[in-house]
Parts: structure tokens; C-alpha cells; sequence
């Protein structure tokens, strides 16, 4: 595979089926019973869809790199006045600073949330 692709299942009626679908290539799909058949089937038809669109002129899209993303650490945050406050006077109550109160509100968030 050259082309990144998304794999979900689909029902039709009764039928539940999974389908493997180029992010890149429109109309580009592949069907199966299993996803590893999807995909599979995906593969193929991603080699038929860049013969076909050279044959008949269709633009090829560059295959798209995903590079790493580097943070800093570094957030600006916009929130309402009131918000500011009572969080600036829970941090002072707890002894913190108020950025380590709001990265302490995220952590826990985060530790109590479903990964992305």
C-alpha cells in the first residue's frame, strides 16, 4: 500500500461487512468479510486505480508523508474572567502555581478518559 487508508465495518440490511478505503485515491475501496480481506482487496485495487488514472490522464496525488509533531510544552489558553479567577484561588489554596494546577487538571483528566 502506498496510500494511507481507513478500515471500518458496514452493514447493509443484515449483512455487516468491513470495507478498507483510500484516504488519498477518490472512489478507491476495498470490501471483505474480514478486515485483512478488505484491506487485501484495497491493495489491488489501489495498483488498478494508478493504472487507470495514468491511462486516462487523472491526476496522481503525491503519497502523503506524516512527520512527528514536536511540543513545547507551551499552551496559551483564552478563558472567561470568572474561570480564571476561581482556578488562580484553588491553585493559592492548594499552595501551586496556577500553571501546575491546570496541567494537574489535565493529567488527571487524561488518567480518567479513553485514549485518543
Amino acid at each position: 500500500m502506498l496510500y494511507p487508508f481507513q478500515v471500518y465495518q458496514n452493514k447493509v440490511e443484515e449483512h455487516v461487512f468491513w470495507v478498507a478505503k483510500s484516504t488519498c485515491l477518490k472512489g478507491c475501496v476495498g470490501q471483505g468479510e474480514t478486515a485483512a480481506e478488505a484491506i487485501s482487496e484495497l491493495e489491488t485495487n489501489e495498483q488498478e486505480w494508478l493504472v487507470t488514472a495514468k491511462e486516462v490522464g487523472i491526476p496522481i496525488p503525491p503519497v502523503p508523508v506524516e512527520t512527528s509533531q514536536e511540543y513545547s510544552g507551551k499552551l496559551t489558553v483564552r478563558i472567561a474572567p470568572a474561570v480564571h479567577r476561581d482556578a488562580a484561588q484553588r491553585a493559592k489554596s492548594e499552595r501551586i502555581s496556577l500553571t501546575q494546577y491546570i496541567s494537574d487538571a489535565i493529567v488527571n483528566w487524561n488518567a480518567h478518559n479513553a485514549p485518543i
